[in-house]
């Protein structure tokens, strides 16, 4: 019999005549929120109660609730009917949103009950849930999620119920919706579908198309094929006795030879191949059959017989039919003004063909899992589900034999899935019926076994716990962590690969140590470079030290880190770095190998800085250090020790390039001059000084000067050609000058010493002077450099085949030059020549020397000397710093 109450009140019920609704019709699926829709004639004593999304809807079926939900739409129709629809208490989880945030290291409970909090403080209290039973695992127990402003059910659906599967079921107990999260149902319906009694019609919805007998599955394309024009494929004829298909002799006799191909692109071993034909086989291929039948709740006409609940198991059989299997009661079609018309859909409807899975096999992606969820959290997480567990079960059924008493979900030890058997040996559970597996037991040799034991603490005298999980994974190129390893160990030819693997962690105490290890050993990876990993972690505390070591092989490579401490030392270590790494007697120090030795010593940190060794030699140290009778005036300080050779500063110019030294500083002469060296452009930003007296200085508009309080000097390392003093500049050492520009002196001129004291052996000139000039033959040419014109000048090969001494070689190249302060005197000559030939008279004063000999030497010896006389170089005082090393 069936009830409809709104807001508490009945708007429904059949034993009276006055709340009657039309066409009441209840839907409700499995993972759907399920709706109820009716007509309200005006004349209902009710017919103002209902109001859209505010009232409350309930149907009962006897005194058990079977929808409660909300009022979505309303319509008036002509006859002033109220036609209303209703959704089930799950589309609440709509009226939510989770904003951004990230969870992890959570278990599946924790998740689900993560989401409903936060739904439950946006919603009012009618509308809130409380997790309930939670049977659903994910197999690390760590889920690593999301959430991103969408709503609480796209989230659960698509984070939990799409990734792990499961059931969402809605139960109200004493005013409280407890939202659970199944596995699967957990009744076996004691009533059954019996043609001939309860079905009136069904149908079966297997397609054709999706039938096949006879597989032969493909894998990977092959390099070569025998028949050149086709491609080859990888076939399961080398595992599978010479044959390249899988018969299923059930289906043979049902449908006959129906033979089809499925392939796995992904898939290159055929020993892989043949293990993911045989899940597809029994895992895919006939879970697509649903039944739809119209039948009768035998409930309806007799108390006693258990009703058709969501989710049951529900046995069909006809003979008639070729049918008889326990199918899951998946939705329910009720219309309770004519309940013979109700249909019930048997069976999970699963949407992917035969024919599209060929082309669309999935790749799933291995995830690991560094850490778990705090133990506070495991232990109240358990205790929760335990509770929920426990006091939702409302159905069982209890047999007590001469031998043991058994609570099982039929009354039939042949057909009853979920037992729990108790007698003289122990108390177990099955999932797989009576005959076992027990995999949660306790026996009488004082073993408990089960996938997890949870409490507050565990004490034992000895402790050795164990757990293996063996496991097919793929590991997909998705995801980064396997990505990275294909390009490091197969040249990045790898995009996606399976691996059968074996996981076992184990907590062992033995006199006077405790060792907990994890470990992971794979094999049958399809790429030929690809054949063997295995990773390791281990932790083992002893009376005096604690050592920890974690490993990972990969083919021939092989990786690890370790740990090792004690009262005086903890020593570190891993390869491919610096291999070793040891704290004792107040330093850090790394070493190249776990041999300890000054040849294998490459650094230590100590309390005066770091420093650093090479094939058993100290190299030097960076470190602080104050200064000789001043302690505050301080610094960093790079030393290169005595014995060390160079210190430089060098720099990569481009990626993968060599390291070129850019600056360096030699301490010996074997192979440079010992000194600093710079091989790179230098830059002053301010004043450049080799000692207080003599610099450089740095103008702003980008000129310099340099300086010097006494002189400053410019020559080759052997001698100095020119000085600059602050009023005068000197050539030495016969050193010439040339100019390729004009010289404007601005009105100055230049003078040429012609003291009678600078000279000796004093006479009248023999040099013909008229005679010189007029041999001078003058010409107009251009320049070739500058390609100036000139329009008057002279050769000076010409001039030099008569007066050699007017012209003088350079010493640089070899070009003549004319001296033209001694063509002067020539012209001086050729005047008096001139004049005395024309009659023209002039006179000379005649000067007498009044200087001796001794008295010229004398003032010259008080003159600049002609040559440059080289100081003494300057050196200062080196520094000395105090000694920081103990």
């Amino acid at each position: 019999m069936y009830r409809v109450l709104c807001d508490g009140l009945p708007i429904y019920d059949l034993r009276d005549e006055n709340l009657v609704l039309i066409d009441p019709k209840l839907d409700l699926e499995v993972n759907k929120a399920g709706s109820f829709s009716f007509k309200m004639p005006p004349q209902h004593p009710q017919y103002e109660l209902p109001q859209k999304m505010l009232s409350c809807i309930q149907v009962f079926q006897d005194d058990e609730e079977v929808f409660n939900g909300r009022i979505t739409e309303c319509k008036i129709d002509f006859y002033n009917r109220k036609h209303f629809t209703c959704e089930g208490q799950l589309a609440y989880l709509n009226d939510s949103i989770q904003r951004p945030a990230e969870y992890h290291d959570m278990t599946v409970r924790g998740y689900l009950e993560s989401l409903i909090a936060s739904h439950n403080k946006q919603v009012k209290k009618d509308r809130q849930f409380k997790v309930g039973i939670v049977t659903v695992t994910d197999n690390n127990d760590s889920l690593y999620r999301y959430t991103n402003y969408n709503s609480t059910m796209k989230e659960i659906k698509e984070d939990l119920v799409d990734d792990l599967g499961g059931y969402l079921r809605v139960r109200n107990v004493n005013g409280t919706a407890y939202l659970d999260y199944i596995s699967d149902y957990d009744n076996v319906s004691t009533q059954s579908i019996e043609f001939g009694e309860n079905l009136l019609d069904f149908s079966r919805n297997t397609d054709v198309s999706d039938i096949a007998t006879v597989f032969i599955p493909l894998g990977a394309k092959l390099e070569e094929s025998p028949i050149a024009a086709l491609e080859q494929r990888l076939t399961i004829e080398s595992v599978n006795n010479g044959s390249d298909s899988l018969v299923n002799l059930d289906a043979v006799k049902k449908f006959g030879y129906i033979t089809k191909t499925i392939t796995w692109d992904e898939v290159t071993t055929p020993k892989m191949l043949l293990y993911k034909a045989n899940k597809y086989i029994a895992d895919y291929q006939w879970d697509s059959m649903t039944l739809e039948v119209s039948a009768v709740d035998m409930h309806w006409t007799d108390a006693d017989v258990e009703q058709f609940k969501l989710g049951d198991k529900i046995k069909a059989h006809s003979s008639l039919h070729g049918l008889d299997r326990y199918f899951p009661l998946s939705k329910m079609s009720i219309q309770l003004n004519n309940l013979s018309s109700s249909k019930f859909t048997l069976g999970t409807v699963v949407n992917a063909r035969l024919t599209s899975r060929s082309h669309t096999i999935s790749n799933t992606a291995s995830k690991a899992v560094d850490t778990i969820p705090v133990p506070s959290a495991i232990v109240k997480q358990a205790v929760d589900q335990a509770t929920a567990l426990i006091t939702a079960a409302t159905h069982g059924h209890v047999v007590t034999t001469a031998n043991e008493q058994l609570i099982m979900d039929t009354n039939d030890v042949n057909t009853a899935r979920k037992v729990w058997r108790w007698n003289l040996n122990g108390l177990g559970y099955s999932s797989t019926g009576y005959n076992g597996t027990y995999k949660t037991a306790i026996t009488m040799d004082g073993q408990i076994v089960g996938e997890r034991l949870v409490g507050g603490s565990v004490s034992a005298e000895k402790l050795d716990i164990t757990y293996r999980n063996q496991v097919i994974k793929e590991i997909a190129d998705a995801e980064e962590s396997a990505r990275s390893d294909a390009e490091d160990y197969t040249d990045g030819q790898l995009k996606s690969y399976y691996t059968k693997s074996e996981v076992e962690t184990s907590i062992k105490n033995t006199k006077n140590s405790i060792l907990l290890s994890a470990k992971e050993t794979a094999e049958q990876y399809v790429d030929g470079k690809l054949k063997n990993y295995s990773t390791s972690a281990q932790i083992k505390v002893k009376t005096d030290s604690i050592e920890s070591e974690v490993k990972k092989k990969l083919n021939s490579s092989e990786l690890s880190t370790k740990i090792q401490q004690n009262s005086y030392a903890v020593k570190i270590a891993w390869n491919s770095i610096s291999k070793y790494i040891q704290f004792e007697y107040g330093e850090m120090r790394i070493y190249e190998s776990t041999t300890q030795n000054s040849n294998t010593l490459l650094m230590s940190m100590t309390s005066t800085g770091a420093w650093y060794y090479y094939k058993g030699a100290t190299i030097g140290k960076i470190g602080t250090n104050g200064w000789s009778g001043d302690s505050t005036f301080r610094g960093l300080m790079f030393d290169l020790q005595n014995g060390a050779d160079y210190m430089g500063w060098g720099y990569q110019d481009s990626p993968g390039s060599n390291y070129y030294v850019k600056l360096i500083y030699y301490a010996n002469n074997r192979k440079e001059k010992q000194g600093l060296h710079v091989g790179a452009n230098t830059y002053v930003w301010g004043y450049l000084r080799f000692n207080e007296s003599a610099g450089f200085y740095n103008y702003s508009d980008k000129s310099i000067k340099l300086w010097s309080d006494k002189d400053v000097s410019i020559g080759s390392s052997s001698s100095t050609c020119c000085t600059f003093t602050g009023t005068s500049f000197q050539i030495y050492n016969n050193r010439s000058i040339d100019f390729y520009s004009p010289l404007n002196l601005h009105g100055w001129g230049y003078t040429n010493n012609s003291d009678v004291r600078l000279k000796t052996n004093i006479k009248d000139t023999a040099i013909r002077g008229l005679e010189v000039v007029n041999a001078i033959d003058l010409k107009e040419f251009d320049w070739i450099q500058s390609g100036e014109h000139q329009a008057i000048g002279i050769i000076a090969q010409q001039i030099q085949s008569f007066a050699p001494e007017l012209i003088s070689e350079d010493a640089s190249d070899g070009h003549l030059k004319l001296n033209t302060d001694k063509l002067v005197y020539y012209c001086i000559k050729a005047i008096q020549e001139l004049c005395e030939k024309e009659g023209m008279r002039y006179s000379k004063p005649i000067y007498k020397d009044p200087y001796t000999y001794l008295e010229k030497k004398t003032f010259i010896a008080k003159m600049p000397s002609q040559k440059y006389l080289e100081s003494e170089p300057y050196e200062r005082e080196p520094i000395i710093l105090p000694k920081r090393r103990e």
